[in-house]
């Protein structure tokens, strides 16, 4: 379950578990963990961001040779959880996680379900710079692509660890027929060479996406 130096892990999860494996999950949690488990006030919502959190704890455990509960996340000055030794990160949509595992570089990682009503193309108008928005809207399927495109954009944010803090129009990814590639990102003079992307098919219709703080990796997907 552990990369190693080079490649990239993603693992891909589902999220509707048993009552019981939901239980078990949550004996890990900390105090924190449980508090923000109990926030959320809608029964599925909360479901699913524990079995999320919990699937996490079991991967990193994994990873680190320790029992789930054990594992020590920590964060940094933008929030951006980490852990001595193994970088990784989280998202999770609909019924789906994925988590990206790295033990050499930064990770960001996203994964959306597409939305059939979602207005993606005055989303894509208001947060796409603009190279990206007259590459979509010049394809045939630009719906499809836009979430393609949207996911490498947030794997991109989660990688710098900047969040929100940076807007989506700073930065430019293109979609190729092999994958994508950032092109630029304002304040990172290098971030073409600098930053690896990777679009990914998790199945069920759900885009995603990882990138590594990385010119060279290799990913491997697999199923939790």
């Amino acid at each position: 379950m552990k990369p190693r130096p080079g490649e990239l892990l993603a693992v891909v999860a589902d999220l509707d578990v048993a009552p019981g494996r939901l239980a078990a999950m949550r004996a890990t949690f900390t105090s924190r963990e449980e508090a923000r488990f109990q926030s959320f006030a809608h029964e599925e919502h909360r479901n699913r961001w524990g079995a999320a959190r919990g699937t996490l704890r079991e991967v990193l455990g994994a990873a680190l040779g320790q029992a789930p509960a054990e594992v020590q996340i920590r964060y940094g000055a933008h929030g951006k959880p980490y852990l001595d030794g193994l970088r990784f990160n989280l998202s999770h949509s609909g019924a789906r996680a994925l988590i990206a595992l790295s033990v050499d570089c930064e990770v960001g990682a996203d994964i959306e379900l597409p939305r059939e009503r979602r207005r993606t193309d005055a989303i894509a108008r208001r947060f796409f710079a603009p190279g990206e928005i007259a590459r979509l809207f010049a394809g045939s399927d630009p719906k499809a692509e836009f979430f393609k495109l949207w996911c490498c954009k947030e794997a991109f944010l989660k990688a710098t660890g900047e969040g929100l803090s940076r807007s989506t129009r700073s930065y430019e990814i293109e979609l190729t027929s092999s994958g994508a590639r950032l092109l630029w990102a304002k304040g990172i003079p290098d971030a073409a060479t600098r930053y690896s992307v990777f679009p990914l098919d998790p199945g069920d219709g759900y885009r995603a996406a990882i990138v590594a703080e990385s010119a060279q990796r290799t990913v491997h997907m697999t199923r939790f």
